[in-house]
């Protein structure tokens, strides 16, 4: 079919002025990227056996560059020997300082020499020239410009030290209030103008800063370091914690794999990355949530993680998808019950906890990023459906095998003569997929002065499904303000605003589902009659091309997420905290079905579902900190409310005139309908945690939580945990082992709650049916439902080995939940029993208990380190295993069937439940079923065999690796992902392996794994029965068994990325400070381990699979840079 890529790429207004610039910057790079001079000179030398100084002035001679180095911690005497010839000056460096405690530095014709691994002058200095380049060298010259206009004013001077008595070179010294300041030499020394009464400030990376009073003219300084910075944070929610003293499981998501490759759903990113943590795709429909599920599943009815961004804390996973990634500064993952319980009843199944960035002081940096490509779909040439030679095969060996004719010729034209048209071969597959354009714009402004910061950013998003007219177009812009009113009071202002436009298209087994229409429309069928109009005489008239061009579905989304917050110090240690956040949703989905054809026949039908959601947290807390004698105390405690309401209405019009959209043109209305809910959650909570010298931790918190969502005997419940951590690394007898640096074992239990969804346990709603308004009862109250609880235990070990080289950490862990809350089908006649649902009520039951059960490591291995040829190599590799088990029922313990599926105690949660495949007799071609679950005895009568348990769809094991190499500026990264184990049904597959039951039904065509594998002759082993036209065995592969059950393990190649960062030297004369060019894909290939599984393995939900649309791979050109 002919593709229509016009209207999409770069054809919205509101982007032309971006486009400009962008095309603007990618020309000046062009130019003059590198018509510079640089200080990238070469030089030939040739030296044996002399003093470091001695090369040093050789190098000094032969170029432009200068040597800086203190000679406290530089040694200039030793011996060092190197020939080079014509080689840049960097190379010649690496050459001479190889196998050296000395690093350098290079900043335009500066070379600045510091120590290696030293604890306090390598890291901090490092840190140091890193952030001189960026801002620093800058303010200086500012400085001391604005310094010569001023009239002479005092002088004062001194020396800034370590408290080992390093001097400290680079650090900010800046009178209080003003911009006036200066940065100390490379011996640690300063001088500044200041008047007395002046207050200084001294800043430095990785040290306290400290504040001093002008009272004299000369002021030494000793700063400490800031242990908080130089250490791996984790981010709470309820603030930071140093991970050295963490006693719970907890993980940081590096924030550059989610930048760095662009994704419609920022979870999608988490795939692979984080042990424990297993992430699904529930359809390749773009924007569509993940499945994210950490440790399993824990519950029935509300089983997805709680998010929390920015204090702001929802279960709705697409509040988080619709985040612009490039807006994210840190994101952990909080999993066992000392990290979570402090959230109570929110917290079960895991916390993800993400901080938004934030302003800098300093020079204003300016970000921009463009990433543009293709979608295409990732189905096997194998797994497409049949053409019409290959069906036209099929059914002519149908009607000789039910004996309807006997030769080719004559079955043939007994198929012409019953609607089969040989000559039409339409690719159903190729008219309703297509390549997808993508592209992403970010522009974001970070910038502040000493007491006020802020964060400005814009991004749009832009995704064309593979499926036609399907689409995400998405707009985000956030500002984010913190402001210092005294040394003591600050406050933060955060807002953001995100519309998203989706064009979604149906999915299940709706005539209307295009990936339906893929595999199971005949290809003898055209799409068009003769005079080019659209054919409507097939499918009951749901033409899907058709559908695609004329059918409006488009879901509109307005979300507004805001916040402030606000910290007064009232004594040194002790702080008061307060945080209020409010969400608004407004979502509008629409949908016009033409009067002609499809579900729209014969009136023409029009459909507005609207959702308006508010709900806002309150929060107040004081914090608490002391130190004393290498003791350490903190503790923080305080209420929460919460607040959340929804309002559904839905409104379904008729007799819509083809041409017209507002359903005011339509003059029948059918169907009208509202639904409240409304949902409250009071909290008060207490966490604490003390450090005995950084050995010996001990952590503890408990939380009472009181929610509307449940009966009133049972509202309120108190929830805690407690964990201990031991610091092996940092105990005496540890100092002999050099090749550990951390080690760290800890330990946690604890019991928190789950708080299911607000809405799910609605007595009633209000309806309107032909015109008449009253109550529909969904629920029958329970007061007596109570609190799923989480009893969950975790031991771990963080270890750090070989300088650091080496660093990982390994947990086991068990989780087991008790009151399962599940909704049990009840007749409305009685309301005591009936199992069947047929009055399609409900009332809510704690019906149980479940386990999980579980191993996961991660390591990440710095393989090969930079050296003199500038090469790096890191691999992370992170490993879960997890089983759930169901330990008991309500109601004597029996089991719960639940179509082709099964809740049984010793069982997993998705369990599935039906008659066992047998194969097919060889001697007929009949499908073949056991009678039960003995495997002695088997049968044709599908009606003779007894539903067993079949297997599950957990994974025995899910896995992530990801490389790194990198190599002068060049990096290339992949990572590889796995589930291995667990069972899919396809739930569908039943109706495309046809074994000639639906003659030539419009949607007669079938998969090739049917053509392939069918059995044909007598003595032919396969499981795919013989093909008999007008199947006189009932329909036997429509019938729901095992045989459509299949191993789910698969391994994809998620991602391979290569980019080049661009010297410094090439783009600084362009006032750029970073510049980075790409080429990356996603989900490049998949191996799918059992061979008859047609559709991806992923793209379902508990393990089945619906007929979604599959999930895409996509590859993108990229540009970063900053101004």
């Amino acid at each position: 079919m002919k593709k229509n890529l016009s209207g999409v790429f770069l054809s919205r207004k509101h982007l032309i002025r971006i486009m400009k610039i962008y095309s603007l910057l990618i020309c000046i790079t062009i130019s003059k990227l590198f018509s510079f001079n640089t200080y990238s000179q070469n030089i030939s030398i040739s030296l044996e056996e002399v003093t470091l100084q001695t090369a040093i002035e050789e190098i000094e001679q032969k170029s432009e560059f200068r040597f800086f180095y203190n000679n406290n911690l530089v040694d200039i005497s030793r011996k060092v020997s190197l020939v080079a010839t014509n080689e840049r000056v960097k190379k010649v460096l690496y050459g001479l300082f190889d196998d050296t405690n000395i690093n350098f530095k290079i900043y335009k014709n500066q070379i600045v020499l510091f120590p290696r691994n030293v604890k306090t002058s390598g890291l901090a200095l490092k840190n140091l020239l890193d952030y001189i380049e960026e801002k620093s060298i800058e303010q200086t010259n500012k400085n001391t410009i604005d310094n010569k206009t001023k009239t002479q004013q005092n002088f004062v001077s001194g020396i800034i030290q370590s408290e080992e008595g390093y001097p400290l070179p680079g650090v900010n010294v800046i009178i209080k209030g003003t911009n006036k300041g200066t940065l100390t030499d490379f011996d640690g020394n300063y001088k500044l103008e200041a008047n007395q009464g002046d207050a200084l400030v001294f800043s430095y990376v990785g040290f306290e800063t400290q504040e001093i009073v002008v009272t004299k003219n000369t002021i030494d300084v000793v700063l400490k370091e800031d242990i908080s910075n130089l250490e791996e944070v984790i981010v709470t929610g309820y603030g930071v914690q140093r991970k050295s003293r963490l006693t719970g499981s907890a993980l940081n998501i590096d924030v550059k794999s989610i930048t760095a490759t662009p994704r419609a759903a920022i979870q999608e990113s988490i795939q692979g990355n984080i042990a424990g943590v297993q992430v699904t795709a529930s359809s390749g429909q773009p924007g569509a949530s993940p499945n994210v599920r950490i440790r399993g599943v824990g519950s029935f009815e509300s089983a997805f993680p709680l998010y929390v961004i920015d204090g702001f804390q929802t279960t709705n996973s697409a509040v988080v998808t619709s985040l612009n990634p490039n807006d994210i500064e840190a994101m952990s993952i909080l999993k066992d019950a000392a990290a979570t319980s402090i959230y109570g009843v929110r917290g079960a199944n895991g916390v993800i906890v993400i901080k938004t960035k934030s302003g800098v002081s300093g020079k204003t940096q300016v970000s921009y990023s463009v990433q543009s490509g293709l979608s295409s779909a990732t189905v096997a040439e194998r797994f497409k459906p049949l053409n019409t030679s290959e069906l036209q095969e099929l059914l002519v060996e149908g009607v000789q095998n039910a004996g309807i004719r006997d030769n080719d010729a004559d079955a043939l034209t007994f198929l012409t003569d019953n609607g089969f048209n040989p000559n039409v071969n339409t690719d159903w597959y190729d008219e309703l997929t297509r390549d997808g354009l993508y592209q992403q714009h970010n522009l974001s402004v970070r910038g502040g002065a000493e007491n006020t910061k802020f964060y400005l950013s814009g991004g749009y998003f832009n995704q064309e499904g593979i499926i036609l007219n399907s689409q995400l177009e998405r707009m985000n812009t956030r500002l984010k303000i913190d402001h210092k009113f005294t040394d003591r009071l600050k406050l933060d202002v955060n807002i953001s605003y995100n519309k998203s436009i989706s064009k979604e298209r149906p999915t299940g087994g709706q005539f209307a589902n295009p990936v339906r229409s893929i595999y199971r429309i005949r290809p003898d069928i055209s799409p068009y009659n003769e005079d080019g109009t659209f054919n409507f005489g097939f499918n009951s008239t749901h033409n899907p091309i058709a559908q695609a061009q004329d059918e409006i579905r488009k879901d509109i989304d307005h979300r507004i997420l805001a916040g402030a917050g606000l910290s007064y110090e009232i004594v040194k240690g002790l702080s008061y905290e307060s945080l209020i956040n409010m969400n608004q949703t407004f979502q509008d989905e629409f949908i016009r079905l033409p009067a002609s054809y499809g579900d729209g026949r014969p009136l023409g039908r029009g459909e507005q579902d609207s959702n308006f959601l508010f709900s806002w947290l309150f929060r107040n807390l004081l914090r608490y900190n002391l130190n004393w004698n290498n003791n350490s105390l903190t503790a923080f405690g305080g209420y929460e409310l919460q607040k959340t309401r929804n309002k559904f209405s839905d409104l379904t019009v008729e007799n819509i005139p083809d041409g017209f959209e507002d359903l005011n043109n339509g003059s029948t209305p059918t169907l009208a309908s509202t639904n409240k809910a409304q949902s409250g959650l009071n909290s008060v909570f207490l966490n604490a945690e003390y450090s005995q010298n950084d050995k010996y931790l001990i952590s503890g918190s408990i939380r009472r939580d009181g929610s509307s969502s449940f009966g009133e005997n049972n509202q309120f419940a108190i929830f805690w945990s407690a964990g201990l951590g031991w610091n092996i690394a940092n105990e005496s007898f540890m100092e002999s082992v050099g090749f550990v640096n951390d080690l760290k074992l800890r330990s946690s239990y604890g019991v928190n709650g789950n708080d299911p969804e607000t809405g799910i346990f609605n007595l009633f709603r209000v309806n309107d049916s032909d015109g008449n308004p009253g109550l529909i009862f969904t629920s029958v109250g329970n007061p007596d439902i109570k609190w799923e609880l989480n009893k969950a235990f975790n031991v771990g070990l963080d270890y750090s080995l070989l300088n650091n080289r080496i660093q990982g950490s390994v947990d086991w862990y068990t989780r087991e939940t008790t009151d399962l809350l599940r909704q049990r089908p009840i007749s409305a006649a009685n309301g005591d029993g009936g199992e069947d649902g047929s009055e399609g009520n409900n009332i809510a039951e704690n019906i149980g208990s479940m386990e999980n059960t579980g191993i996961e490591f991660d390591i990440t291995s710095r393989n090969i380190v930079s050296n003199t040829n500038g090469f790096t190599w890191t691999t992370n590799f992170n490993f879960t295993a997890n089983r759930n088990e169901v330990t008991k029922l309500s109601r004597g313990g029996d089991p719960i069937v639940g179509g082709t599926s099964i809740v049984a105690i010793g069982e997993d949660i998705e369990t599935f439940y039906l008659p066992r495949y047998a194969g097919v007799d060889p001697a007929n071609g009949n499908a073949l079923w056991y009678v039960d679950d003995t495997r002695t005895e088997v049968t044709a009568n599908y009606n003779n065999a007894e539903q067993v348990i079949i297997g599950n769809a957990t994974p025995d094991f899910y896995a992530g690796l990801r490389n790194s190499f990198s190599y002068k500026g060049i990096t290339l990264n992949f990572q590889l992902y796995t589930a291995w184990g667990g069972l899919v049904y396809d739930t569908w597959n039943r109706f495309t392996n046809s074994d000639g039951s639906r003659r030539l039904s419009s949607t007669g065509n079938v998969s090739r794994g049917t053509y392939e594998r069918r059995w044909q002759k007598p003595g032919d082993v396969t499981d795919v029965p013989a093909f008999v036209y007008g199947n006189g065995q009932s329909g036997s592969s429509a019938l729901r068994s095992s045989r459509f059950v299949y191993d789910g393990s698969y391994i994809r190649l998620r991602e391979v990325a290569l980019s080049y960062d661009l010297p410094l030297t090439s783009i600084e004369r362009i006032g750029l400070s970073t510049a980075r060019v790409y080429i990356k894909g996603n989900n490049l290939y998949t191996f799918i381990k059992d061979d008859r599984l047609e559709r991806d393995p992923e793209a379902g939900s508990d393990g089945r699979l619906n007929q979604e649309i599959p999930i895409s791979s996509t590859l993108f050109l990229g540009l970063d840079i900053t101004f």
